[in-house]
């Protein structure tokens, strides 16, 4: 297939310019929006890290788009030592850290188990070289997405194609996707939350990416 990138610019999506939402998509030769991303960009420092940034959305938002305090597995503005030695990462606690949280990810029916979503993780990860970690909320897109909240007509076209209430994908093909694209998957102890996830968390690299890749 010939595929295409394009990367929406990215906007702030709250008072902060630490984080930025973008969308992402894939194209065919026909230049139709064939798969989707939807990402955050998040930049982390030594004086505001992963805790104090999700202090600061919580008292300005009430809560969060995340639905879950980084400093689970964060410490400071990296990833946690543990995650840091599986994913091959070098921490660093003097420059500023840059991660992409992956709120939505999806391919137009015709196009799945072709490859097409892996391009697209990959081709993020290629444009944000610097980005320290990549961490997927894996959930049924029906659970994040309804069509007919979308404000721009051509994402509401393209929601509404996927079909999402007849998605019988289960959460253990999500867990095999993203296993089989460089992912691994993270168990969050519930004694340090709220209450339980409704969702499971993936987390990769650079090099886990790129490496699945070659």
């Amino acid at each position: 297939m010939n595929l295409s990138i394009e990367f929406k610019q990215p906007e702030m999506t709250s008072a902060f310019d630490w984080q930025l939402t973008q969308e992402v998509n894939v194209k065919d030769e026909n230049k139709n929006v064939i798969a989707k991303a939807e990402i955050e960009l998040i930049t982390l420092n030594k004086h505001r890290d992963a805790s104090k940034s999700y202090e600061m959305l919580e008292q300005q938002l009430g809560n969060t788009d995340w639905e879950i305090p980084l400093n689970v597995y964060f410490k400071g503005q990296n990833l946690d030592s543990n995650l840091c030695e599986t994913l091959s990462v070098s921490a660093d606690t003097k420059k500023a850290k840059s991660h992409i949280m992956l709120e939505a990810i999806s391919v137009q029916p015709n196009y799945r188990k072709q490859g097409v979503a892996k391009y697209l993780i990959t081709e993020i990860m290629k444009h944000y070289p610097k980005a320290q970690s990549i961490t997927a909320f894996s959930m049924p897109l029906a659970e994040f997405v309804d069509p007919e909240d979308c404000e721009d007509s051509r994402n509401k076209t393209y929601y509404t194609q996927l079909q999402l209430e007849n998605n019988e994908q289960s959460q253990e093909e999500l867990a095999k996707f993203f296993k089989q694209v460089g992912f691994i998957e993270y168990k969050v102890d519930d004694s340090l939350l709220a209450e339980p996830l409704t969702f499971d968390i993936f987390v990769a690299s650079q090099s886990t990416i790129i490496q699945c890749d070659e």
